[in-house]
């Protein structure tokens, strides 16, 4: 090994090609500097499966997006998302087909899903691990084939022992609460503790947009790189706004971290000068340690209780809270032809831990006044 090793990584966020990507020139210069460019490959090829039956949208990209994305520089591709299954085990497997198999992390049988990736640069070896939070197409007992999840059994032992197999440690993760600028309480935690059994970066992506870092016991945490190329209909403000994320590792030890900002205009993706990325960063990365930021998410919790979940469980009324005269006719009309019970969006609401935390915190909220912590 040299006497100094200097290694440069860069991450992004969320990925769903229909058109080809283009980068500015100030981002392809990032890209030529690093030695691994790794991003979250959001869903399977178009044209494969069937789709499966969910809550949510299906979302499927074009069939050259794996091409494009090498011929960009990308090298290291996280499949665990909430996305990759959308259109079940065939077309998961076949869009598998279309990487290096030793640059894909995080998807296909249990064994594969949960293993180590590793890339050695100067006899520095690195270690890289992807997982999601539950859902359709998580390796949770109900099949087996899908991406690894982050809160399985095994987890929390695999940490423990793939650090001691590795110089450098980093866990992708697919999860967080849509379009919420800071991380939940309980994924703050989760991430801490998989920090505390051995992992010396998370990078998180998931919820649509930027949300800020944290240093932990001398150990990084992105919460959310936002998207980066997502090409699917949205009016959210942010969703063509994401982060690059720079790392630099010397002698083993991570020496720079920079949380660049990055817009999405048609096909471009540009690059934010380093000032503009500073302030757009910061202000997001404060949020997460003041004194408001307990009484932020309570109050995000409970807008989304109103805006979303109250009508899935309000029983008293049928699930008809909020309705207009309009919706309430319909209800009516559908409750006396079709009594099916919707168990998708049941499990949807139960079981995906962001949404299963948020619900959990407006419900108290709601039944006692108490602030969570």
């Amino acid at each position: 090994m040299p006497a100094t090793s200097k290694h440069k990584f860069v991450f992004v966020g969320d990925i769903v090609c229909e058109k080809a990507p283009q980068f500015s020139p100030s981002l392809k210069e990032l890209f030529n500097s690093a030695d691994l460019k790794s991003c979250n490959f959001e869903a399977p090829l178009q044209g494969l499966g069937q789709p499966i039956h969910k809550t949510g949208p299906l979302v499927a990209q074009n069939k050259n997006a794996p091409n494009w994305l090498q011929e960009l520089g990308f090298n290291c591709f996280s499949l665990a998302n909430n996305h990759i299954y959308d259109f079940g085990e065939d077309a998961l497997l076949k869009t598998m087909e279309q990487f290096p198999r030793k640059e894909i992390l995080g998807v296909g049988s249990e064994e594969e899903a949960y293993g180590l990736k590793t890339w050695t640069f100067d006899e520095v070896k690195y270690g890289f691990l992807a997982y999601g939070e539950n859902g359709y197409g998580a390796l949770n007992g109900d099949r087996l084939v899908g991406h690894a999840w982050v809160n399985a059994k095994r987890v929390n032992a695999d940490i423990q022992q793939y650090k001691k197999q590795v110089d450098v440690l980093i866990v992708q993760i697919h999860a967080g609460v849509e379009l919420l600028d800071v991380p939940i309480p309980e994924w703050k935690d989760r991430y801490k503790e998989l920090i505390d059994l051995g992992v010396d970066v998370i990078i998180a992506h998931h919820p649509h947009v930027v949300q800020g870092i944290e240093e932990y016991n001398g150990k990084l945490i992105a919460y959310s790189l936002g998207n980066f190329y997502f090409e699917y209909p949205a009016n959210h403000p942010q969703w063509n706004v994401g982060g690059v994320l720079e790392l630099e590792f010397e002698n083993k030890k991570l020496s720079k971290h920079f949380l660049h900002i990055v817009e999405k205009k048609k096909q471009l993706v540009e690059l934010k000068d380093e000032k503009l990325s500073a302030n757009f960063v910061k202000p997001l990365s404060a949020k997460l340690g003041n004194e408001e930021y307990l009484e932020y998410v309570n109050r995000k919790a409970l807008e989304e209780w109103k805006k979303h979940h109250a009508s899935y469980y309000a029983k008293p009324f049928n699930g008809i809270a909020g309705y207009s005269v309009f919706k309430l006719l319909k209800h009516a009309k559908r409750t006396l032809f079709n009594r099916r019970i919707n168990y998708n969006l049941i499990w949807h609401n139960l079981f995906i831990e962001s949404n299963k935390w948020l619900v959990e915190r407006a419900i108290r909220l709601k039944t006692f006044g108490k602030k969570p912590n």
